[in-house]
């Protein structure tokens, strides 16, 4: 049975145990109640006929989000059970998985009745066991609760998770800090298009950050972020100074 966390009001999330590469990550799933009574599912878990009434009860599940290329495991199971809902997808990902519809794609920047803002982050990409892969991840912001909703592009593994995956998350540079690994630190060769990403999320105002593994980071999250790519970029995010064109200084 699906546990839902409310995190704040119109916003929960779910967890559960998912092992990649032999170590325990965790999984989590974001659900976003919208003014209409709509419901944003992004990243969808496993979900059963027994889950369907918990989820009725807070609204109707009008939106399936596979939010990047990787996340979509569970997505044919979410489309089953919700039908009728809007499926959205990332650039690559009906390419992938041509078994499952998608409707739409999370390419360019929108938002959701005005209160789920999403942006399409550019330039990511990791080191897998398949080579080099862009993931076209697309980030959420949740403006009334001040919540950034990430996938892979941050994570938070810390002492909740299983010695295995504590070492690791500290070889690859992600223990007890929000940021990326040392992956794809490494995998992003386009670091211009990540550094014009991560501004613009960090124009948000946000405390709240919650990724797809790890532990969600409940204040201060934003200067947590900017750390972490300011470690994977190699240089500062502070704001940039406006640009004073040629004649428009005092004299």
């Amino acid at each position: 049975m699906l546990f839902l966390n409310e995190m704040a009001p119109d916003l929960w999330t779910a967890t559960q145990s998912l092992r990649f590469l032999g170590l325990e990550v965790g999984c989590r799933m974001t659900l976003v109640r919208l003014p209409s009574g709509a419901l944003v599912l992004i990243s969808p878990l496993p979900l059963k006929n027994g889950d369907r009434a918990r989820l009725d009860s807070l609204g109707t599940v009008n939106h399936l989000i596979a939010p990047n290329r990787f996340h979509h495991l569970y997505f044919g199971e979410a489309q089953t059970l919700y039908p009728q809902a809007r499926a959205w997808g990332v650039d690559g990902l009906s390419q992938k998985r041509p078994d499952l519809r998608f409707d739409d794609t999370l390419d360019q920047p929108g938002d959701f009745e005005g209160v789920l803002h999403y942006l399409p982050f550019q330039g990511f990409a990791s080191i897998t066991p398949k080579g080099i892969q862009t993931l076209h991840e697309t980030v959420f912001w949740h403006q009334p609760s001040q919540t950034v909703i990430l996938t892979d592009v941050a994570f938070n593994f810390d002492d909740t998770f299983p010695f295995s995956s504590r070492l690791a998350a500290r070889v690859l540079g992600s223990y007890q800090t929000l940021r990326p690994t040392r992956l794809e630190k490494w995998g992003s060769f386009d670091k211009k298009a990540v550094e014009q990403s991560i501004r613009q999320v960090l124009d948000w105002e946000f405390e709240r950050v919650i990724p797809g593994h790890g532990s969600i980071v409940e204040t201060n999250g934003k200067a947590q972020l900017k750390a972490g790519y300011e470690w994977l970029l190699g240089r500062s995010l502070d704001p940039q100074p406006a640009l004073t064109a040629v004649g428009d200084s005092n004299r």
